[in-house]
C-alpha cells in the first residue's frame, strides 16, 4: 500500500510539473505568434501552438500524453529548434528572440515529463 501511495503523490508531482510546463511554454509561442519580429513564421509558429494547445487540453482531460506519437513530438521540436536557430543570430531583435529559446527549453521539459510520466503509469498499472 505504501508504495501506490509514493507512486500516486509522485505522479501527481510530474503532472504538476506538467501543467506548469505547458503554460511555460503557451505563453512564448503566443508572444511570438503575435510580435512581428516572428511575422515571417507566423503561420508555422501559429501550427505549432495550435498542436501544443491541443495536447495541454487533451492532458488537462486525460491527465496522460501517451497519445502523442513520440514521431510528432520529435517533429514539434525540429521545428522549435530549427525557429531558434534562425532566431538567435538576429541582430534587429531584442529580448524577444530569447522566446524561441525559452520555447524549445519547455518543450524539452514536456518531452522528458511525459517519458517519466508514462513509466511511471505503466509501473502502476504492474503494481
Amino acid at each position: 500500500m505504501g508504495n501506490n501511495n509514493n507512486l500516486q503523490k509522485n505522479l501527481y508531482e510530474v503532472e504538476s510539473k506538467l501543467y506548469v510546463a505547458f503554460a511555460r511554454l503557451i505563453g512564448p509561442l503566443s508572444m511570438m505568434a503575435n510580435l512581428k519580429t516572428y511575422q515571417n513564421d507566423h503561420k508555422e509558429i501559429k501550427q505549432i501552438l495550435d498542436k501544443i494547445v491541443e495536447w495541454s487540453t487533451k492532458f488537462q482531460t486525460i491527465r496522460n500524453l501517451d497519445f502523442i506519437m513520440p514521431s510528432e513530438l520529435l517533429d514539434t521540436y525540429n521545428k522549435l529548434d530549427k525557429l531558434k536557430e534562425k532566431y538567435i543570430f538576429e541582430i534587429d531583435t531584442g529580448n524577444e528572440d530569447e522566446l524561441s529559446d525559452e520555447a524549445i527549453i519547455w518543450l524539452s521539459e514536456i518531452m522528458q515529463l511525459r517519458k517519466k510520466l508514462i513509466y511511471m503509469r505503466g509501473r502502476r498499472l504492474t503494481l
